[in-house]
């Protein structure tokens, strides 16, 4: 045997758990062996390509319940993002309301251009398909978003002498509720799905972006960034531990591409 087959083979030994999916990848530039717990639980060994095999085994044995505690935590976490069938009566979360959708042909009286939200909490969007409709959708999150974050961060500018900053909402992907992106940028940006979540996780999000804005010394999280953040949001630690937990059941976009008749659980 030759490439990960025979370290496949030495780790079948081990017995190891069937939920952990282990998997190994040779990686040319490593010098040392490690572990790798993906989100959902799969585990992958790291080998650099003169380890011995048996030296691998020993390593992942010694390993055994760091890696149990691991996958739990990230089975614990694994994202259930919502898939939304996006017919009348769906619902959607936008900075702590939640509206309900009702497609349309035209804008009903008194309402103005579509989409519109009303104050009794209904949304309505052209009827179209249902791609276009999520479209829409989004771009309400990301106008109402923009609104929003431009708003709420201005205190932050000023309290943290943050200058020329610009701001943005769009999709970030399955990885980032937001981003800071530095000179010659300069830029806070949020997720748009992120305005369906609590408004003091938002907070959070936005907050945690504009302490990088300020841009202090040392790591990218260090000590300078965590003082930012305990004068500006002392419970930020909190709320970043609820992040992690509301945020796998955020709608992130997916959505039924034919229309049924009843719209996904929420």
């Amino acid at each position: 045997m030759n490439g990960p087959d025979r370290y496949q083979a030495g780790l079948a030994g081990l017995q190891l758990p069937d939920e952990w999916q282990v998997d190994v990848a040779i990686r040319p530039r490593r010098r040392s062996v490690g572990i790798e717990v993906k989100p959902g639980g799969t585990v992958t060994v790291l080998i650099p390509p003169t380890a011995d095999p048996d030296q691998v085994v020993r390593f992942v044995r010694s390993r055994r319940r760091w890696i149990t505690d691991k996958v739990d935590t990230a089975a614990r976490l694994a994202p259930e993002h919502p898939v939304k069938a996006l017919v009348d009566g769906a619902e959607f979360d936008l900075l702590g309301r939640r509206y309900r959708l009702q497609l349309v042909t035209t804008p009903p009286a008194g309402t103005g251009q579509l989409p519109a939200a009303t104050a009794d909490r209904i949304l309505y969007v052209r009827a179209e398909p249902p791609g276009q409709v999520r479209r829409t959708i989004i771009d309400w999150y990301r106008e109402v978003g923009l609104a929003w974050v431009k708003r709420e961060g201005r205190p932050y500018e000023l309290d943290g002498r943050i200058e020329g900053l610009r701001y943005e909402v769009r999709d970030l992907g399955r990885r980032h509720w937001g981003l800071y992106r530095g000179m010659p940028q300069h830029i806070t940006a949020l997720h748009w799905a992120v305005f369906g979540l609590r408004v003091h996780l938002v907070e959070y999000v936005l907050v945690h972006e504009q302490a990088h804005a300020t841009r202090p010394g040392g790591r990218s999280h260090g000590s300078a960034w965590q003082r930012r953040m305990n004068l500006w949001m002392p419970e930020w630690r909190q709320r970043q531990a609820e992040l992690a937990e509301v945020g796998r059941h955020c709608w992130l976009g997916d959505h039924q591409e034919r229309a049924g008749r009843q719209p996904a659980a929420q």
